[in-house]
């Protein structure tokens, strides 16, 4: 079948999927250079025309594909990169526009910014089409670190932005910050740069372990890899920024978040829920219900050229089994302080989670890793640390089971 005929496909079936609400994620591929640890999709030195032909090639795409699937409303809608802050303003005004006039009944509407394009001109656009949250991209407030980290932004143009941001921004904020970089302050450093990225007081911070990934600057400099600290060193100071972040009111909702109460990304608990979303622009991912039983992954091309030239046609699709997309809610939902709902899972694949994987979720509640009651299983703080060893455990058992009896994704 082809990809053409698949995504057709979805759409004669899509009302046995009930798919009432769905999620929105565009990727704005541009960068003002590509930092030396990202291996996100992005792309440096696009003029006017190229970013101007990609956000109207974003919207093309988004009515192609909302034609077909017909959402009745779309609760959450992320504006990802990349960096959309460096669109011009008056082309970032004419997108947000025609996005705005497409969806409806959005409760969170967030966009990514760094630090050396964010403007006042751009707070008072997003403001003016229902933009209420900024995800600013921090990392770090020590200058060696940033310039180390191949950031665009010194210490001053984070400042800058951050004085920006108290004066004329008045919606939500989340702040990212990295932790597990060199030097030997160690918690030290990464305490401080909390504290500071705690200023103004943003509801939301997003710390990330430093993840040297294949293909990056980064993995390719062994002196600067000799310079990270071992594991030992980086659990230290990871626990002691939990602590410090819990104290100060940040519970930590999901392996990397920490917010206050109400100040979750609703948009990336959409993921974690395993709810339906559809991701527009060169690099992104979607995942939409079919027929019974069925599930679409759609990928878009990793290539702004390709996307481009046929952007309703150049995306790849794999059918998901109950089996798969079953792992994937033990993957996501266990990364999470809330879990896994056992009414939701059981509602989709006619077991409990709990009968699923009953000795590995027994022994791992056992030892202290994970949490089952009546209505969730969930991660304790320790959990959350071994997650990896405990989803493997999970995932060996669970694989036993015949999952293609029952699955009725999604379901709220």
């Amino acid at each position: 079948m082809s990809e053409e005929r698949l995504f057709s496909f979805i759409g004669r079936y899509i009302l046995l999927a009930n798919l009432s609400n769905l999620s929105l994620y565009f990727h704005i591929p541009f960068c003002v250079k590509r930092c030396r640890y990202c291996d996100f999709y992005s792309v440096t030195g696009a003029g006017r025309e190229t970013l101007s032909k990609t956000l109207d090639t974003l919207i093309q795409s988004l009515d192609k594909s909302l034609s077909i699937l017909n959402p009745k409303a779309f609760p959450t809608v992320f504006i990802g990169g990349g960096t959309p802050s460096l669109i011009p303003i008056d082309l970032l005004d004419r997108f947000l526009f025609r996005v705005k006039s497409r969806i409806k009944d959005t409760v969170e509407f967030t966009i990514e910014a760094n630090p050396e394009s964010l403007s006042r001109e751009f707070l008072e656009v997003i403001s003016s089409h229902g933009v209420n949250r900024i995800s600013m991209g921090v990392q770090s407030y020590d200058e060696k670190l940033l310039s180390w980290l191949g950031r665009p932004a010194g210490r001053a143009a984070v400042d800058r932005a951050d004085r920006l941001l108290a004066e004329f921004w008045k919606g939500r904020l989340s702040r990212d910050l990295l932790a597990g970089l060199p030097g030997i302050s160690g918690k030290s450093r990464l305490l401080d740069d909390i504290q500071q990225a705690l200023l103004g007081n943003p509801g939301h911070l997003s710390l990330y372990e430093l993840t040297v990934e294949e293909g990056t600057a980064l993995a390719g400099s062994m002196e600067d890899l000799k310079s990270l600290p071992d594991e030992s060193v980086s659990f230290e100071e990871w626990k002691s920024a939990v602590v410090f972040l819990e104290k100060l009111g940040y519970q930590r909702y999901e392996i990397s978040n920490f917010a206050q109460k109400g100040e979750e990304s609703l948009h990336n608990l959409k993921y974690w829920r395993m709810q339906p979303y559809l991701g527009v622009g060169p690099g992104a991912a979607s995942t939409f219900p079919a027929a019974i039983s069925r599930v679409v992954r759609r990928q878009e091309p990793r290539n702004l050229s390709t996307w481009l030239s046929n952007p309703e046609n150049s995306f790849s699709e794999e059918l998901l089994t109950s089996g798969e997309l079953a792992l994937e809610h033990f993957m996501m939902g266990l990364r999470t302080s809330e879990g896994i709902s056992i009414r939701r899972f059981k509602s989709i694949f006619g077991i409990s989670p709990v009968d699923a994987a009953a000795e590995a979720i027994k022994r791992w509640t056992a030892a202290g890793m994970l949490v089952s009651d009546s209505e969730s299983i969930r991660p304790t703080a320790e959990g959350m640390e071994l997650l990896d060893m405990v989803l493997a455990d999970i995932a060996a058992e669970a694989d036993k089971i015949d999952w293609s009896r029952f699955c009725r994704w999604p379901q709220s």
